[in-house]
């Protein structure tokens, strides 16, 4: 159940930064939750929590904005649809976050 709660705080809250700082926020709020939870599943909650966030607003400005831009960007990575590049981008997103909360528990100790 705390794993769960971490998710959501650390994706509300990231959500929140994401709003007013650039992209690379999205490291700070994972980084403040591994810091102070005590968790054994830190790096996880940060990935899963970041990757969410990220796949969520790709898909959202996508179907707001409905262009085909990232169907271009796709086609530029030479991919084969766009929703393979919404799940590199989760990854990549996961990544930060994920490192980011490990990095936060680890100063802690």
């Amino acid at each position: 159940m705390k794993f769960i709660i971490q998710i959501v705080a650390i994706t509300f809250s990231a959500h929140l930064l994401a709003l007013f700082l650039p992209w690379y926020c999205i490291a700070i709020t994972p980084f403040a939750f591994g810091y102070l939870l005590k968790s054994n599943t830190d790096f996880l909650a940060g990935f899963c929590s970041i990757a969410i966030l990220w796949i969520f607003n790709a898909w959202l400005l996508d179907s707001d904005t409905s262009s085909d831009l990232s169907v271009r960007v796709a086609n530029l990575f030479s991919l084969p649809s766009k929703s393979l590049l919404y799940v590199i981008m989760a990854v990549i997103g996961g990544l930060v976050g994920g490192f980011a909360a490990l990095s936060g528990a680890l100063l802690r100790k």
